[in-house]
Parts: C-alpha cells; structure tokens; sequence
C-alpha cells in the first residue's frame, strides 16, 4: 500500500454516473530460492482485467517478451567474454506506466476511505490491467534510450549500449533485469541511473533466473 501511494497510483473521486469500477482482490505469493528456501513473502493489489472492454478500457495490450533461446545466447557471450552478470529486480514496476485511458477501481479491502461511492480513479498502469505489460515496456524503453541503449532488432526486450568500443546487455523479463558488462563500474553506472528512476532491488551477481541456477568459476 506504501508503494501504491507513494507511486500516485489513483485517486479517490465520487463515482460518476453510469461507470462500474474494475473489481479487484488480494494476491498472496511465497518467493523460494534455489534451494527451495522461502526468500520473502509478496502481497499484491491486481484488478480483475478481464472485466474490462476492448475499445472501452484499453486498445494496445501487446508487450514483448525475452526468449529463453535469448537468455542462453547472452550467458554464452557472458562466459566467453568473461563479462559481470548482476540482477535487478524492478519493484512494482507496472506503477511507472502511464495510463491513456480513463479507469476507474474500487477501493482496496481493508482500506477504504470516503462513503459507498468513493472509488479510485487509476492514474498509473495497475497489476492485472490488460494493458499495464505495455504501458511499463514503454516506461522502461523510453528510460534506457535516454540512456543510449537500443532495443536488439532480435529481441526487443534485450538492450545493449556500445561504449569505448564494450557492449553493456540489458536482458529484461517483466520486472526481472540482467546486467552484463566489461567491470564492475560499468555496471554499476547502469544500476545507479536505473536507481534513480525506478525502485529498484539490487540482487547483486545472479544465480538463480527464470528457474535456472547460474554458478560460474
């Protein structure tokens, strides 16, 4: 909830006439590590997208995603280059989206504020949201260009920035970044200029990613 108020997520107005809110509902995860240990416990807020209206509630919905065939083709030139391979982990990311369209939410359970009518107004994308993916992957490009990285014509979702004659990698999956470049100070340029626009968990060397354990001599 924190997040969400800090992120200006929505917010609360009178239900104009005729709209019905998007119905939304508490999600409880167990994150695990490698070795099946319970890293943390997560709680998120999602709305229940499926209730929303093609050409109502959202238009564009499609947002890339990296491929495991490119996850392994980056390891390989990592272990051929012997280059550092740091993890980021982007925390609520769809909240950085911007919304186009005028959504409109009930309150979260357990903390409703105002009489019956009050709801949200959305201002930011929001978990679950049919268009939430697109609008962060266009949040997240439009940063990493201010950046001077470019989007691989392979995969769009794999960014990679030349400089001083070294290619810095940006591998993303949703909210999960990999960080592979020439040094530890290049890399952690990368992560401090994400810092600074996102809320960012710094996972520091990866070993464990989309269900593989990484480890290396």
């Amino acid at each position: 909830m924190r997040s969400l108020l800090e992120n200006g997520t929505w917010e609360l107005v009178e239900r104009p006439e005729g709209v019905k809110p998007i119905l939304m509902k508490w999600v409880y995860k167990i994150k695990r590590d490698a070795q099946g240990n319970v890293e943390r416990y997560k709680s998120r807020l999602v709305a229940k997208g499926f209730l929303q209206k093609q050409g109502v509630d959202f238009e564009e919905v499609y947002t890339p995603v990296s491929k495991h065939t490119t996850l392994r083709a980056l390891l390989a030139i990592v272990a051929q280059q012997d280059l550092e391979l740091h993890q980021l982990d982007v925390k609520t990311a769809f909240l950085n989206g911007e919304l186009e369209e005028e959504i409109y939410m009930q309150q979260p359970q357990g903390y409703e504020q105002g009489g019956l009518n009050t709801m949200c107004r959305l201002l930011r994308a929001f978990y679950e949201l049919r268009q939430a993916p697109w609008a962060w992957h266009r949040c997240l490009k439009k940063v990493l260009e201010d950046l001077e990285f470019v989007a691989s014509f392979a995969n769009v979702a794999l960014f990679r920035r030349t400089l001083d004659g070294e290619t810095i990698w940006l591998f993303v999956w949703v909210d999960d970044i990999l960080v592979a470049a020439q040094g530890e100070e290049r890399e952690a340029k990368v992560k401090a200029h994400l810092t600074a626009k996102f809320d960012v968990r710094d996972l520091g060397p990866a070993t464990y990613f989309l269900g593989m354990e990484l480890s290396r001599d």
